[in-house]
């Protein structure tokens, strides 16, 4: 087993640690909506913290009890804090504050009291690989993408790192008495701060790689997302149906779509003002979004108009889903904020088998049965057939009844044409 000075290595790992905390620090500045940067860029800092003390203690041996390892200890607790506020959760700031008292329990009855040199050390151990343990737990991941793939590798570095703290409380309770003399220049300690610093290095440049690809994943959101309703604006609708139409398309499914507007909007914000008019879309995006199933697509197409494109759904469906948005819509929205409206929504409905699976066409179809709807009354349903149907019918009725009255009609017109065309004759020769 080679010898490494266990010095350099601390101070190395010292200068690594604080400019991994600067990075954190810098990018949690920059970037507050996302939680969990600056736990970890503070568990960086008191981890160097916790090293420079260490470096003291093998300088001036005789110095009296500094909580060194205590100090890393808690640093290293504070990446499960923020590995908690980043996916979501509440952080147990219990964690690092009990893992410091328990550490600083240990060295100063085992080390100062008891002068038990082996039983703190491998105390410590068992504590250190509690902490990674219960780091790689909570960064085992089920999700699929970069974030899960990066949790995945974090949870590995965690779990190698608390098997390895486990090798080293055994070796401790079996290493030899001597060893303890001059505890310092054990390798063991050596190879413990290498590959602790080693861990941690990669482990914070996977914490750096998740924020950046988070604040990516923002930046889409918000290019995507209706800040107002939180569903999606038209750009992210139009993404989502290009997926959805290729999926139907490839294995021959329908797919259906709803034009929704709320009808008389105008006359609430002119009664009532704007703000109220927002919380008024909010209710209806969650009277809509509560009925729909989960595998549809609900976005704002723009000011009351919402659109949703339904999967694996005929035109006969889809209509069936809109009347009970329809009648969901009315029984639901029409006390707001202790404020009563006529909350009544008109249904444009089209589909994939008379419209064809494009998106503008799609919408087009249902556009024009939602302009029906609001022309025949409002707080309806009409699909895109039934138009059709009636002006195809229309049509032809009105051919057939134009054959004799129109043919005479005709041959007056062009008599009195030409009758007005005379009298402009004469009267520009007279």
């Amino acid at each position: 087993m080679p010898n490494f000075d266990l010095k350099t290595i601390i101070f190395m790992s010292m200068l690594l640690t604080f400019m991994l905390s600067m990075l954190l620090a810098i990018t949690r500045n920059h970037h507050k909506e996302v939680h969990g940067p600056g736990y970890w860029a503070v568990g960086n800092l008191v981890v160097g913290l916790g090293m420079v003390l260490v470096l003291i203690e093998l300088d001036t041996p005789k110095l009296l009890f500094l909580p060194s390892l205590a100090l890393i200890g808690a640093g290293l607790s504070l990446y499960l804090n923020g590995i908690q506020a980043f996916v979501g959760k509440t952080p147990d700031h219990r964690i690092p504050i009990a893992i410091f008292v328990l550490l600083v329990v240990i060295d100063v009855f085992f080390v100062l009291f008891q002068q038990n040199l082996r039983v703190a050390a491998s105390l410590g151990a068992l504590v250190f690989a509690g902490i990674y343990f219960a780091s790689a737990r909570s960064t085992f991941s089920k999700d699929e993408g970069i974030i899960g793939n990066l949790f995945w590798i974090a949870s590995s570095l965690f779990l190698v790192m608390g098997l390895f703290m486990l090798g080293r409380a055994f070796a401790t309770v079996k290493a030899d008495v001597a060893v303890f003399d001059n505890f310092s220049t054990w390798p063991v300690n050596a190879y413990t701060f290498m590959l602790g610093a080693v861990s941690q290095f990669f482990i914070s440049s996977l914490f750096v790689l998740m924020l950046s690809y988070r604040l990516n994943q923002n930046l889409e959101s918000i290019a995507t997302v209706d800040s107002l309703t939180g569903i999606f604006n038209r750009r992210g609708l139009e993404d989502s149906a290009l997926k959805m139409q290729g999926i139907c398309k490839r294995i021959n499914l329908s797919m259906g779509v709803l034009m929704i507007d709320m009808d008389h909007f105008k006359k609430v914000n002119d009664k009532y003002g704007h703000l109220f008019g927002d919380d008024v879309l909010r209710q209806l995006t969650k009277v809509i979004a509560d009925i729909l199933r989960s595998g549809d697509v609900l976005g704002r197409y723009g000011g009351e108009e919402f659109c949703v494109f339904l999967p694996n759904t005929t035109e006969k469906d889809a209509a069936g889903l809109a009347e009970r948005i329809r009648i969901g819509v009315e029984k639901s929205l029409h006390t707001i904020n202790h404020k009563n409206i006529k909350g009544t929504v008109s249904i444009g409905v089209a589909d994939s088998v008379r419209a064809g699976y494009d998106f503008k066409g799609l919408v087009a179809a249902a556009d024009t049965a939602l302009y029906t709807a609001k022309n025949s009354g409002r707080n309806r349903v009409v699909s895109f057939t039934s138009i059709t149907r009636d002006s195809i019918t229309n049509d032809s009725s009105s051919r057939e009844t134009i054959t004799p009255q129109s043919n005479l009609r005709h041959n007056n017109y062009k008599n009195n044409v030409a009758i007005d065309n005379m009298a402009t004759d004469n009267e520009i020769g007279a």
